[in-house]
């Protein structure tokens, strides 16, 4: 029987989005269910079940959120639903502590901050290396056979493109005569 433990979840906020890293490498077969209230992971890592759940503070924008698996650590977007609202006090909307929780210092700032340094700690959080949510949309074996599809054409087309190409390399005219005078 596998053993299961909650890794060590970091988190930290802006004014319009929190941000989570679960803390264990090579992490596979990941399922995760994010509802506007709430968090639930799991995957398995070297014969180790990780798994947890937080009930949020406040509300999150599903469809706005993002998230992705660097091998490293898996990290989480999550767009909050107030985006003109205080820094939460919290992750959870439970008062007692989660011994996996953890402040994510490198990218803690206070509110009053966040127009100086609201980048601190979020310089490799490129949002276009994150995935959406599913929300129950076109599976990604879908997406992969889309992609695959040639894309419809005319063989005449490509013709015209490599006789265009030609056209660009091979010098004009006027140029080949100014060519031969500068020599």
């Amino acid at each position: 029987m596998q053993k299961t433990i909650s890794p060590i979840v970091k988190w930290s906020q802006r004014k319009e989005n929190v941000f989570l890293t679960v803390e264990v490498r090579d992490l596979k077969d990941e399922k995760v269910d994010l509802t506007s209230n709430s968090l639930k992971f799991s995957a398995t890592a070297e014969g180790v079940n990780y798994t947890f759940e937080i009930n949020f503070f406040a509300e999150v924008v599903v469809e706005e959120s993002k998230w992705t698996n660097y091998g490293l650590n898996v990290r989480f977007i999550l767009s909050k639903k107030d985006k003109t609202a205080s820094y939460w006090t919290r992750l959870i909307k439970e008062t007692h502590k989660l011994q996996y929780l953890q402040v994510d210092w490198t990218k803690y700032i206070d509110e009053d901050d966040e127009a100086e340094e609201g980048g601190k700690g979020l310089d490799d959080w490129d949002q276009n290396k994150f995935q959406n949510f599913d929300q129950g949309g076109a599976d990604e074996d879908d997406e992969e056979a889309e992609e695959e599809q040639p894309k419809e054409g005319n063989v005449d087309d490509l013709d015209k493109e490599e006789e265009v190409q030609k056209n660009d390399q091979a010098p004009q005219e006027g140029e080949q005569e100014k060519q031969a005078e500068s020599n």
